[in-house]
């Protein structure tokens, strides 16, 4: 089989090295070698071998389509093992199909690139045995408050936009920012709005780590991988799809500590239309931790350990022009703090985004969309006036109708079809019945009440077309 060829791993180990007050270190053994992975918290933390076991492994994740086994050598429940193992199998299915078969960019070797009879269940649900030595079976509650929230944080336009809004409508010592510092220049995106969250809010919480340097590390033993092109800028990562899950259990001491009960992703509008299965595989287009099903699992996870937060989105039913525009007419403080770029660089102190990357433009399309001034977030007067040139070729990540609608707004063309419209508004997605149905009772009206006042009405999907159905 075509698995058997591209296993590069025999074993990859998991095993927790310490547990100190502010930091997890973990010995991750993979064949004749080994990493020191390090988490470090910016307060005391209180958690035990599961728990810092289990973030260890979320890293690992990522790699273990190229393994025979993942082995955790920490003590694991029912509950942990089942959502491991439906982790691997649809991690296998991301790397096999996202990053192998359908690449954006040359990082598999040509003879490792899968002939048509290769591309079958078995070689996408991979080979990966889990190992599980030590298994309890009780887990330990933890109580959480239905109030209480922590954003996930990153200077982005969707969570810049959550905290906006939960600091709105819910009690500003309620809510909580998470950040994740890597040991390398992603940080740059964040650290604007990091900044100014430690300035002018309470509640920011940090954690560095040297993810990104082990990320880099495993690359380097995966076979399949043309070691020529890692390190290339573009973006996308080589091999690495399970980004989120490691930040969402790194937060976990955090929900302990402060009984957090909800857990705000940045997952915004995909076109459901638009997410088709690949020759009867089903994956997620390399994005399966931003979608409603991670967050379900997640959700029901924890659940079954006595964690009782949920995780959920609340950007999931708009798309990003319409994020934009409310984070830039209703939080202009907010807005003024956004990086949301791949290539970040410091000039004069401060962070300036490149305002040429597939990230970068899809902002200055959105702002121009939406009437604002792409240069109050820095991006030069030459970026804007190169914007409809640099984009004319792009492979930026939007929706076919969302890019026309924005495009549209933009001036870029005379008028959108009617059909494009709903990209303006909210949407009652397919695995719901009305609109903001994933969110708690005790956020939800006052959440859709603003993005009503923002959008251009309520679209549901019939007969494969979003219909409106409210304005």
């Amino acid at each position: 089989m075509y698995i058997d060829n591209i296993i590069s791993f025999d074993n990859i180990e998991i095993n927790i090295a310490s547990i100190e007050k502010r930091r997890i270190i973990g010995n991750i053994k993979f064949d004749d070698f080994s990493y020191k992975l390090i988490f470090t918290y910016g307060e005391d933390i209180d958690i035990n071998r599961n728990i810092a076991g289990l973030i260890l492994t979320m890293p690992a994740i990522n790699f273990t389509y190229f393994a025979r086994k993942l082995t955790l050598n920490f003590p694991v429940s029912k509950n942990d093992i089942d959502i491991i193992k439906q982790f691997m199998v649809i991690n296998a299915h991301e790397v096999f199909i996202n990053k192998i078969i359908n690449r954006r960019y040359d990082y598999i070797k040509s003879e490792f690139i899968p002939a048509e009879s290769d591309i079958n269940r078995e070689n996408a649900d991979g080979i990966t045995e889990l190992v599980c030595p030590e298994i309890f079976n009780e887990e330990m509650p933890w109580k959480t408050s239905i109030d209480k929230v922590a954003i996930m944080s990153s200077g982005g336009k969707e969570s810049l936009l959550a905290f906006g809004i939960f600091n709105e409508i819910n009690k500003p010592e309620n809510n909580y920012s998470f950040y994740f510092e890597e040991s390398g220049s992603h940080w740059l995106t964040a650290k604007t709005a990091y900044d100014y969250y430690k300035k002018n809010f309470k509640n920011t919480m940090k954690v560095w780590s040297n993810t990104d340097r082990f990320y880099h590390e495993m690359l380097k033993h995966i076979k399949i991988v043309n070691q020529n092109k890692i390190d290339i800028l573009s973006d996308d990562y080589p091999i690495q799809v399970f980004i989120f899950p490691v930040y969402i259990f790194l937060l976990l001491p955090m929900i302990k500590k402060y009984s957090i009960g909800n857990i705000i992703m940045g997952d915004e509008f995909d076109d459901p239309r638009e997410m088709k299965d690949y020759k009867g595989l089903k994956y997620y287009y390399g994005i399966f931790d931003q979608t409603y099903d991670f967050n379900k699992m997640l959700s029901l996870y924890f659940e079954k350990k006595g964690i009782n937060s949920m995780v959920y989105s609340i950007v999931y039913p708009v798309t990003g022009y319409l994020e934009e525009k409310i984070l830039m007419k209703r939080y202009r403080d907010l807005f003024l703090q956004q990086r949301s770029c791949h290539s970040c660089h410091e000039k004069n102190g401060v962070i300036e985004p490149c305002g040429k990357c597939s990230k970068c433009l899809g902002i200055l399309l959105f702002i121009e969309a939406a009437g604002g001034k792409p240069q109050d977030i820095l991006y030069s007067d030459n970026d804007v006036r190169l914007l409809k040139r640099r984009i004319k070729n792009a492979r930026l990540r939007l929706d076919p109708d969302e890019r026309i609608y924005s495009e549209s707004l933009a001036g870029f063309y005379l008028e959108a079809p009617e059909s494009v419209e709903h990209a303006g508004g909210l949407h009652i997605m397919p695995y719901e019945n009305s609109i903001f149905s994933v969110i708690p009772p005790n956020f939800r009206e006052n959440i859709k009440n603003i993005f009503l006042e923002y959008g251009n009405g309520i679209y549901d999907l019939e007969n494969d077309n979003w219909s409106k159905i409210q304005k």
